[in-house]
Protein backbone atom coordinates (compact mmCIF):
# COMPACT_ATOMS: atom_id res chain seq x y z
CA UNK A 1 0.00 0.00 0.00
CA UNK A 2 2.67 2.44 0.77
CA UNK A 3 3.87 4.76 -2.51
CA UNK A 4 7.80 3.65 -2.17
CA UNK A 5 11.06 3.75 0.73
CA UNK A 6 10.86 7.96 0.02
CA UNK A 7 7.25 8.08 1.55
CA UNK A 8 8.48 7.04 5.21
CA UNK A 9 9.29 8.99 7.49
CA UNK A 10 10.19 8.81 11.46
CA UNK A 11 7.42 7.76 12.73
CA UNK A 12 4.88 7.94 9.99
CA UNK A 13 4.36 6.26 5.86
CA UNK A 14 2.52 8.10 3.43
CA UNK A 15 0.12 5.96 1.17
CA UNK A 16 -1.51 7.21 -1.80
CA UNK A 17 -5.08 8.50 -1.65
CA UNK A 18 -7.62 5.34 -3.06
CA UNK A 19 -11.01 6.49 -3.06
CA UNK A 20 -12.32 2.63 -2.81
CA UNK A 21 -10.26 1.80 -0.09
CA UNK A 22 -11.94 0.48 2.76
CA UNK A 23 -9.93 2.28 5.58
CA UNK A 24 -10.21 6.09 3.52
CA UNK A 25 -13.98 5.39 3.20
CA UNK A 26 -13.76 4.84 7.33
CA UNK A 27 -11.50 7.70 8.05
CA UNK A 28 -12.82 10.40 6.43
CA UNK A 29 -16.72 11.04 7.69
CA UNK A 30 -14.59 10.73 11.19
CA UNK A 31 -13.01 14.29 9.99
CA UNK A 32 -15.38 15.74 8.29
CA UNK A 33 -18.13 15.43 10.80
CA UNK A 34 -16.28 16.27 13.55
CA UNK A 35 -17.02 20.28 13.95
CA UNK A 36 -13.67 21.48 15.27
CA UNK A 37 -11.64 19.56 12.54
CA UNK A 38 -13.81 21.62 10.24
CA UNK A 39 -12.95 24.37 11.43
CA UNK A 40 -10.04 24.47 11.67
CA UNK A 41 -9.14 22.83 8.07
CA UNK A 42 -11.66 24.46 5.74
CA UNK A 43 -13.45 27.36 4.96
CA UNK A 44 -16.57 25.84 3.92
CA UNK A 45 -19.61 26.28 5.97
CA UNK A 46 -19.92 24.54 8.86
CA UNK A 47 -22.94 21.89 8.44
CA UNK A 48 -23.44 18.33 8.49
CA UNK A 49 -21.63 16.31 5.72
CA UNK A 50 -23.44 14.33 3.36
CA UNK A 51 -22.19 11.16 1.05
CA UNK A 52 -22.03 13.21 -2.26
CA UNK A 53 -19.86 15.21 0.35
CA UNK A 54 -17.86 12.64 1.64
CA UNK A 55 -17.43 11.35 -1.72
CA UNK A 56 -16.56 14.84 -3.41
CA UNK A 57 -13.30 15.43 -0.40
CA UNK A 58 -11.48 11.86 -1.40
CA UNK A 59 -11.91 12.25 -5.17
CA UNK A 60 -10.58 15.60 -4.54
CA UNK A 61 -7.64 14.12 -2.66
CA UNK A 62 -6.91 11.55 -5.38
CA UNK A 63 -7.20 13.92 -7.69
CA UNK A 64 -4.07 16.11 -5.94
CA UNK A 65 -0.97 16.41 -7.27
CA UNK A 66 -0.15 14.25 -4.74
CA UNK A 67 -2.80 12.92 -2.20
CA UNK A 68 -1.56 10.87 0.58
CA UNK A 69 -3.16 8.90 3.75
CA UNK A 70 -0.75 9.61 6.81
CA UNK A 71 0.08 6.25 8.56
CA UNK A 72 1.32 5.47 11.71
CA UNK A 73 4.19 3.10 11.04
CA UNK A 74 3.71 -0.45 13.12
CA UNK A 75 6.00 0.52 16.17
CA UNK A 76 4.19 4.18 16.80
CA UNK A 77 1.03 2.69 16.16
CA UNK A 78 1.80 0.17 19.17
CA UNK A 79 3.15 3.09 21.17
CA UNK A 80 0.17 5.17 20.50
CA UNK A 81 -2.58 1.99 21.16
CA UNK A 82 -0.75 1.58 24.66
CA UNK A 83 -1.16 5.06 25.31
CA UNK A 84 -4.38 4.96 24.80
CA UNK A 85 -5.14 1.58 27.15
CA UNK A 86 -6.01 -0.41 23.42
CA UNK A 87 -4.76 -4.22 22.52
CA UNK A 88 -3.88 -3.51 19.17
CA UNK A 89 -4.80 -2.40 15.76
CA UNK A 90 -6.40 -4.04 12.79
CA UNK A 91 -4.82 -2.69 9.94
CA UNK A 92 -3.09 0.62 8.98
CA UNK A 93 -3.67 3.45 11.30
CA UNK A 94 -4.53 6.39 9.55
CA UNK A 95 -4.46 10.04 11.40
CA UNK A 96 -4.75 12.13 8.66
CA UNK A 97 -4.86 13.35 5.34
CA UNK A 98 -2.72 15.67 3.08
CA UNK A 99 -2.10 16.96 0.03
CA UNK A 100 -0.02 18.79 -2.62
CA UNK A 101 -2.44 20.53 -5.16
CA UNK A 102 -5.71 19.94 -4.08
CA UNK A 103 -8.16 18.76 -6.59
CA UNK A 104 -4.82 18.63 -9.47
CA UNK A 105 -2.87 21.22 -10.71
CA UNK A 106 -4.10 22.44 -14.47
CA UNK A 107 -1.58 22.03 -17.34
CA UNK A 108 -1.87 25.88 -17.86
CA UNK A 109 -1.18 26.40 -14.60
CA UNK A 110 1.73 23.83 -13.97
CA UNK A 111 4.71 25.72 -15.36
CA UNK A 112 4.57 28.05 -11.96
CA UNK A 113 5.75 25.24 -10.30
CA UNK A 114 3.61 26.05 -7.21
CA UNK A 115 1.04 24.19 -4.94
CA UNK A 116 -0.57 24.39 -1.63
CA UNK A 117 -0.23 21.97 1.24
CA UNK A 118 -3.72 20.81 2.90
CA UNK A 119 -3.30 18.32 5.78
CA UNK A 120 -5.83 17.43 7.85
CA UNK A 121 -5.38 15.29 10.80
CA UNK A 122 -7.71 13.20 13.58
CA UNK A 123 -7.85 15.22 16.85
CA UNK A 124 -6.70 12.53 18.56
CA UNK A 125 -3.53 12.93 16.93
CA UNK A 126 -3.03 16.49 17.75
CA UNK A 127 -0.31 17.79 20.04
CA UNK A 128 2.35 14.93 19.04
CA UNK A 129 4.46 16.51 16.68
CA UNK A 130 2.91 14.31 13.90
CA UNK A 131 1.53 17.03 11.69
CA UNK A 132 5.22 18.55 12.32
CA UNK A 133 6.88 15.54 10.69
CA UNK A 134 3.86 14.95 7.71
CA UNK A 135 4.40 18.72 6.62
CA UNK A 136 8.52 18.14 6.55
CA UNK A 137 7.79 15.23 4.51
CA UNK A 138 5.59 16.67 1.98
CA UNK A 139 8.17 19.79 1.65
CA UNK A 140 11.18 17.47 1.31
CA UNK A 141 8.70 15.78 -1.41
CA UNK A 142 7.48 18.20 -3.46
CA UNK A 143 10.92 20.23 -3.67
CA UNK A 144 12.92 17.02 -3.86
CA UNK A 145 10.63 14.85 -6.20
CA UNK A 146 7.49 17.33 -7.47
CA UNK A 147 9.86 19.70 -9.07
CA UNK A 148 8.00 22.60 -6.87
CA UNK A 149 9.29 26.02 -6.92
CA UNK A 150 7.16 27.04 -3.62
CA UNK A 151 5.13 25.94 -1.39
CA UNK A 152 2.18 27.41 0.62
CA UNK A 153 -0.27 27.11 3.07
CA UNK A 154 -3.02 28.84 4.39
CA UNK A 155 -4.83 29.06 8.14
CA UNK A 156 -7.20 31.81 9.85
CA UNK A 157 -5.80 34.06 12.41
CA UNK A 158 -8.03 31.28 15.23
CA UNK A 159 -6.04 29.30 14.39
CA UNK A 160 -3.08 30.11 16.16
CA UNK A 161 -1.55 26.86 17.28
CA UNK A 162 -1.39 26.53 13.06
CA UNK A 163 0.27 29.71 12.89
CA UNK A 164 3.10 29.42 15.04
CA UNK A 165 4.08 25.64 13.85
CA UNK A 166 4.24 26.88 10.09
CA UNK A 167 6.31 30.08 11.30
CA UNK A 168 8.53 27.52 13.66
CA UNK A 169 8.81 24.82 10.55
CA UNK A 170 10.33 28.13 8.56
CA UNK A 171 7.29 29.31 6.51
CA UNK A 172 7.33 33.08 5.85
CA UNK A 173 4.12 35.06 6.56
CA UNK A 174 3.31 36.37 2.56
CA UNK A 175 0.04 37.83 2.89
CA UNK A 176 -3.41 38.36 5.33
CA UNK A 177 -6.65 39.24 3.56
CA UNK A 178 -8.13 41.03 6.36
CA UNK A 179 -11.47 39.87 7.70
CA UNK A 180 -12.59 36.94 4.69
CA UNK A 181 -13.29 34.14 7.58
CA UNK A 182 -16.99 34.47 9.48
CA UNK A 183 -16.79 32.40 12.35
CA UNK A 184 -18.34 32.42 15.92
CA UNK A 185 -19.87 35.62 15.03
CA UNK A 186 -16.54 37.27 14.61
CA UNK A 187 -14.62 38.41 11.56
CA UNK A 188 -10.96 36.58 10.96
CA UNK A 189 -8.10 37.61 8.58
CA UNK A 190 -6.71 34.66 6.50
CA UNK A 191 -2.73 34.21 6.93
CA UNK A 192 -0.95 32.94 3.82
CA UNK A 193 2.52 30.91 4.56
CA UNK A 194 5.12 30.19 2.07
CA UNK A 195 8.49 28.47 0.83
CA UNK A 196 10.54 28.62 -2.32
CA UNK A 197 13.02 25.66 -3.08
CA UNK A 198 16.00 28.09 -2.21
CA UNK A 199 15.00 29.10 1.62
CA UNK A 200 14.17 24.91 1.78
CA UNK A 201 17.68 24.51 0.82
CA UNK A 202 19.04 26.76 2.88
CA UNK A 203 16.84 25.22 5.71
CA UNK A 204 17.90 21.63 4.81
CA UNK A 205 21.53 22.61 4.46
CA UNK A 206 22.03 22.15 1.16
CA UNK A 207 23.40 25.71 0.35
Amino acid sequence: MSMSPSAVSSNETMDSIDEADEHIKAFIPKVESDPVIQALSSPDLMRPKGKKDLDRYAEQQAKAFLGVAICLLPAEEAKHAASEGESGTKGPTIIGTMCLGWGGIAPAMAHHRTAAIGITLGSDYWNKRYGREAINWVLDWGFKHGGLHTINLATYSYNERAAHLYQDMGFRLEGRKKEVAWFNRKWYDELWYGMTEHEWEKLRGYS
